[in-house]
C-alpha cells in the first residue's frame, strides 16, 4: 500500500510542474505580445504634446577658432520665437560664411514648429548644422520647465 501512495505522489509532482511550466510559458508569451504589439500601439496613439518653456531670451556661446559667438534664441511659453547671433566679426564670417545660412535655414524650421530632433539641413553644412543644433538644444534647455 505504501508504495501505490508514492506513484501517485510522484504522478501528482509531474502534474504540479508541468501546470507551473505551462503557466510560466503562457506567462513569456503575454509578455513578447506586450513587449512588441501591444507597446507601440500605446505610443502612438498618446497625443504629442508641445514643449513647454519658460519665456524669455536664452543664450549660449559656440568658440569658432578663437573667437566666441553668442546664439540667442528667444521663446514663449509654447513655442520659438527667434534665434539670432550677436553681432558677428567680420574675421567669423569670413571664415565660417555658412554660420549665417546655416542659422537662418535651422531658425525658419524651428519657428515653424517643426521639434529639433527632425531639422533638416544640406550635406555641405552638416558640421556647421550640428554645431548649431547642440548650442540651440542647450539654449532650449535652459528654457525647458
Amino acid at each position: 500500500m505504501g508504495s501505490k501512495t508514492r506513484i501517485i505522489i510522484l504522478q501528482m509532482k509531474e502534474i504540479i510542474y508541468t501546470l507551473v511550466f505551462v503557466v510560466l510559458a503562457l506567462l513569456m508569451i503575454f509578455l513578447f505580445i506586450y513587449m512588441f504589439f501591444l507597446k507601440n500601439d500605446t505610443k502612438s496613439s498618446e497625443p504629442a504634446s508641445a514643449p513647454t518653456y519658460t519665456p524669455g531670451v536664452y543664450t549660449t556661446s559656440i568658440v569658432l577658432g578663437d573667437h566666441p559667438v553668442s546664439l540667442q534664441v528667444n521663446v514663449d511659453a509654447d513655442h520659438i520665437n527667434s534665434i539670432t547671433t550677436a553681432p558677428l566679426e567680420e574675421s567669423v564670417t569670413a571664415m565660417y560664411p555658412l554660420l549665417e545660412s546655416c542659422l537662418e535655414d535651422i531658425s525658419s524650421q524651428l519657428i515653424a514648429g517643426i521639434p529639433i530632433g527632425e531639422v533638416t539641413y544640406d550635406d555641405s553644412s552638416q558640421y556647421t548644422a550640428s554645431i548649431l543644433l547642440n548650442a540651440i538644444s542647450a539654449a532650449l534647455d535652459k528654457a525647458s520647465n
